[in-house]
C-alpha cells in the first residue's frame, strides 16, 4: 500500500520495540508507518464545505467512529480563507477513500459554543469499527492523517505529542489546512486526538482535541465513547 507522507522531516523519534538490529532500523521504521497507515487510513474521509448556494467552501478530513463521523467544529459555519472572504459553511459531503463514494452528511452534534471542544459529528450511511484510545505520553511518536490539495487519499505526517497540557495538547508535525478533523494516533494506530489547526509556521506545531475530550462528547451526545 502506498503511504502519502507530507513531509519526512517530523520524524523525530523511532521509538520502536526493543529488538530490533541497528542494521534494520530503517526498514522496521517504513514497516511501522505502513502498519499505521494501513490501519487507520480507510477511516479517514475527506469532508466537502457548502455554502447555501452550494459553492465549495472547504475541504477538511474527519474519521469514522461507528455510526459518525467525528471532525473539526470549526468547519461548521467556515467562511474561507482569508477569513470571511466566502458565505459560510452549512452542508457537508463525505468522500470515502475506499472507493471514492460521495454523500450528504446529516449534522447530528453541532460545534459547542465557541468550538469547545472544536468538535462536531455527522452521519452518512457508512459505519465503521472504532479506533482504540489511549494515555497520551509526552514526546510519544505520533502520526496525523488527513487530506491535503486534491488527494482523494489521505496523507500521513509523522511527529511527537509536544505537549499535554489540558487545553493546550499539540503535536510536532506537518500538517496542510485540509488534515483538520483528522485523527492522530500513536504507533499503534490508538487514537490520541483530533486535529484542531496549525500552532506556528517554521517549526510546525499542531494543535489537537485530546481523546478524553472527544470521549466526553460522545457520550453527551448520545453516542458511545472511546475504549
Amino acid at each position: 500500500m502506498d503511504v502519502y507522507f507530507v513531509n519526512a522531516a517530523p520524524r523525530l523519534r523511532i521509538n520502536l520495540d526493543d529488538g530490533v538490529d541497528p542494521v534494520d532500523v530503517g526498514a522496521a521504521v517504513e514497516m511501522l508507518d505502513q502498519a499505521v497507515y494501513a490501519k487507520v487510513s480507510p477511516l479517514v474521509v475527506k469532508l466537502l464545505g457548502f455554502s447555501q448556494d452550494g459553492s465549495l467552501v472547504g475541504q477538511f478530513s474527519g474519521f469514522m467512529h461507528g455510526e459518525v463521523i467525528v471532525a473539526a467544529g470549526h468547519m461548521q459555519g467556515f467562511c474561507g480563507k482569508p477569513l470571511g472572504s466566502t458565505s459560510p459553511a452549512v452542508a457537508f459531503k463525505a468522500r470515502y477513500p475506499t472507493d471514492g463514494f460521495e454523500e450528504d452528511l446529516e449534522v447530528v452534534a453541532p460545534s459547542p459554543p465557541g468550538n469547545v471542544p472544536d468538535l462536531i459529528l455527522l452521519k452518512g450511511s457508512r459505519s465503521a469499527t472504532s479506533l482504540w484510545s489511549t494515555d497520551l505520553e509526552i514526546m510519544a511518536s505520533v502520526y496525523a492523517l488527513g487530506y491535503t490539495g486534491t488527494e482523494n487519499k489521505p496523507s500521513c505526517s509523522k511527529g511527537s505529542l509536544s505537549s499535554t497540557m489540558p487545553g493546550s495538547v499539540a503535536i510536532t508535525a506537518h500538517a496542510d489546512d485540509g488534515f483538520s478533523g483528522g485523527p492522530v494516533v500513536d504507533k499503534h494506530g490508538r487514537l490520541l486526538g483530533v486535529v484542531k489547526g496549525a500552532l506556528g509556521t517554521t517549526i510546525m506545531r499542531i494543535g489537537i482535541t485530546p481523546n478524553y475530550d472527544l470521549h466526553t462528547y460522545l457520550l453527551q451526545a448520545g453516542y458511545p465513547g472511546l475504549i
